[in-house]
């Protein structure tokens, strides 16, 4: 089973849906509202797809459909030309001083005798030394000031701008009548793969890493997301030249790591656990069936940086009917550890691995993790 990435680019403007109703009382305007990437499983559910209607499947078929969800699909991830971009880690405060950009580092810190908190028992809070208005515009980040923070360096990262919104205005139609609806307008925000910065447009792609197997091909040309949107899809070259691996620089930084110290665990993609936002792999260290290389290191909570839990839902179209509600550490999160036994390196065995509690999440891609030292 060789490992390939894929490359997603969008032939229009897409939509994903962020799972808000969208219908309304009779005659009144309704917006469908895009989320700034696609989740895990809708890339997941592409793809997927996309491997299906190349082999000719029959969808009714039970052991083919459970092949398909059997291939791991590690995305998405945001490429704008050969970079690919990541959301930024929350334990970082971008500010103005003056005319100029500064960065905080939020750190755990240890509470002094008689101080308290309202946070988890044993979970320390992140230290805020200063006082001010974050800046907005830094929800992306490059490779390369990602990669300095991981190692602990001070990083003024690049304003990238988001996804571009196109709005758009319809109008409901009779079916039995053939035309529009008096009255009933509704509005659709659709997200295009490129953006707009210092006047100039720049393209962007979604990228996978999939475990194709042997006898498995894909369409070129699919249907993406909300609305059923064409989306193009083709098999990139080589691995590394188009994938974020791990630098040299975290691994020299991890091989010199010991029992005592700390690392961070940065989301890239969301995640899902057992717990709610707290991973359950924490209590089954040395158990089988954890994500990569977490059951050989013991690892001890310390702190957190984590933003307002996300929904996930969708449609099962084998039940016919709606999938239940589900909440996702958001991407971005940072989680801070304790190295209590094992080598830390082995924890880079699931740098941008999927590492959510539960398997089929992981190969649908929820949680794929960076790592980094304090």
């Amino acid at each position: 089973m060789a490992e390939r990435v894929l490359d997603i680019h969008a032939l229009s403007p897409l939509l994903w849906r962020d799972g808000r109703p969208f219908a309304g009382a009779e005659g009144s305007e309704t917006t469908a509202r895009s989320l700034p990437l696609p989740l895990p499983s809708t890339i997941a559910g592409f793809v997927r797809t996309q491997i299906g209607r190349k082999q000719g499947a029959k969808w009714e078929d039970h052991s083919f459909l459970q092949n398909l969800h059997n291939i791991q699909i590690c995305s998405p991830l945001l490429a704008r030309s050969c970079e690919i971009v990541l959301p930024a880690p929350r334990d970082t405060v971008v500010y103005k001083a003056g005319e100029e950009a500064k960065v905080m580092r939020l750190k755990p810190k240890e509470l002094t005798s008689g101080a308290g908190c309202n946070l988890p028992e044993g979970l320390q809070p992140l230290e805020v030394t200063a006082d001010f208005k974050p800046e907005s515009g830094y929800s992306l980040w490059g490779q390369a000031n990602m990669t300095n923070w991981l190692l602990g360096k001070a990083v003024i990262p690049e304003k990238i701008e988001p996804l571009l919104l196109d709005t758009r205005v319809h109008v409901a139609m009779d079916s039995e009548k053939g035309k529009g609806k008096d009255g009933q307008l509704y509005s659709v925000a659709y997200r295009t793969l490129e953006t707009l910065q210092d006047g100039r447009h720049h393209q962007w792609s979604i990228r996978a890493r999939v475990s194709l197997p042997d006898w498995a091909g894909l369409e070129s040309v699919g249907l993406l997301g909300g609305e059923s949107r064409p989306a193009a899809i083709a098999l990139k070259d080589g691995l590394s030249q188009h994938w974020f691996d791990c630098p040299n620089e975290i691994k020299t930084a991890f091989d010199g790591l010991r029992v005592g110290d700390l690392v961070r665990l940065v989301l890239a993609t969301p995640a899902l656990f057992e717990q709610g936002w707290r991973p359950g792999w924490l209590d089954k260290c040395g158990e089988q069936h954890l994500p990569r290389g977490l059951g050989k290191v013991k690892l001890k909570l310390v702190s957190a940086a984590i933003g307002r839990r996300e929904a996930v839902s969708g449609w099962n179209l084998r039940g016919n009917q709606p999938k239940a509600v589900r909440w996702m550490v958001p991407a971005g999160s940072v989680y801070f550890f304790k190295i209590l036994e094992g080598n830390p390196s082995d924890l880079l065995e699931s740098w941008l691995r999927p590492v959510s509690d539960l398997e089929q999440d992981r190969k649908d891609g929820f949680g794929l993790a960076l790592w980094g030292v304090c």
